[in-house]
């Protein structure tokens, strides 16, 4: 991995917010499903301060759509080259390719998932997605994947904070801080 400093959090449309299947009805209308754990991920991320963008090389007003059903700030189409387009929008936001956290699932997103600062795939991601990934998730797309890339963002970005006491939250004195050795110690019964 290359970088613990993830600002940005890009996201492949069909089979990593989807699991990749579509239905189409009687009239021709694309449809395809997103699982609730992953639109609260969705939201999860932007609280703790990530960027947002849906890079898909469909073209479709779906896309859209989505795009704006989860209020993702970037939304970018018809991308068959998943990493010239994460490359443009890095440059549009003026931070370094290693900020960027992709979670790709096909043969087309390999290459951007070995350029950026981390690449995830979904278990079920195609043999070249996993090899380019850095990390292979346990859940699939469409089904937590995106919930399970937020915690290892989380988890990676806590083992490289400096320790030390954390800021008290607002409206709650005394609490957050952490506890010194001295103060966790708990006397023998």
């Amino acid at each position: 991995m290359k970088t613990n400093s993830i600002t940005l959090l890009a996201l492949d449309i069909d089979g990593v917010l989807t699991d990749g299947r579509v239905l189409y009805s009687s009239d021709g209308q694309e449809q395809k499903s997103v699982s609730f754990r992953d639109i609260d991920s969705v939201f999860e991320a932007r609280r703790c301060g990530y960027q947002l963008a849906l890079i898909t090389g469909e073209d479709t007003p779906w896309s859209d759509m989505i795009g704006r059903r989860l209020q993702i700030e970037h939304v970018i189409r018809g991308a068959k080259d998943k990493l010239r387009a994460i490359r443009g929008l890095v440059q549009q936001l003026q931070i370094p390719l290693s900020a960027v956290c992709f979670l790709g699932d096909s043969d087309r997103d390999a290459p951007a998932l070995a350029a950026v600062g981390l690449g995830l795939a979904p278990a079920n991601a195609t043999l070249q997605a996993k090899e380019a990934a850095d990390v292979t998730l346990k859940s699939a797309g469409g089904n937590g994947a995106i919930r399970e890339a937020l915690e290892h963002i989380q988890r990676r970005s806590r083992a490289t904070r400096p320790q030390g006491p954390l800021p008290s939250r607002p409206g709650k004195k005394g609490k957050g801080k952490r506890s010194s050795a001295k103060q966790q110690r708990v006397s023998p019964r």
